[in-house]
């Protein structure tokens, strides 16, 4: 596999100098398992993970939390507020609805992850 390269489409550790909070300890396991307790305690189970940038921009400008998992990296890192759109912004030219290409490059999957409650988040999936 490719060494990920952080100047174009970069690992998100490298272009965000911020974490709300890093649930890769505690959550790891139960994101590939399709769900994850979010920052709040909330439990989220993934709905879908092919969403479009700009149904990603609407949700993140009403202020859905954002999660970036990098499983080559070890990132998993819950962002809300103003966090949560400086994270999107980070990554959004990087996301794409279709299979990544393995060119080296961190992209993104967005999926739409929902609570009991309706209450969603954002979580993005780099691959490189």
């Amino acid at each position: 596999m490719p060494a990920c390269n952080a100047a174009r489409g970069g690992l998100a550790s490298d272009t965000i100098g911020f974490v709300n909070r890093d649930l890769a300890a505690e959550q790891w396991d139960a994101v590939n398992g399709g769900h994850l307790t979010g920052a709040d305690g909330t439990q989220y189970v993934r709905r879908s993970t092919k969403a479009k940038r700009r149904k990603c921009d609407d949700l993140v400008a009403e202020g859905i939390p954002v999660v970036l998992f990098y499983w080559a990296g070890g990132q998993l890192d819950w962002h809300d507020g103003v966090d949560a759109l400086t994270a999107w912004r980070a990554v959004r030219s990087a996301v794409t609805s279709q299979e990544p290409r393995r060119t080296g490059n961190v992209e993104w999957n967005a999926g739409l992850w929902e609570a009991d409650d309706e209450r969603s988040i954002l979580l993005l999936t780099g691959h490189c």
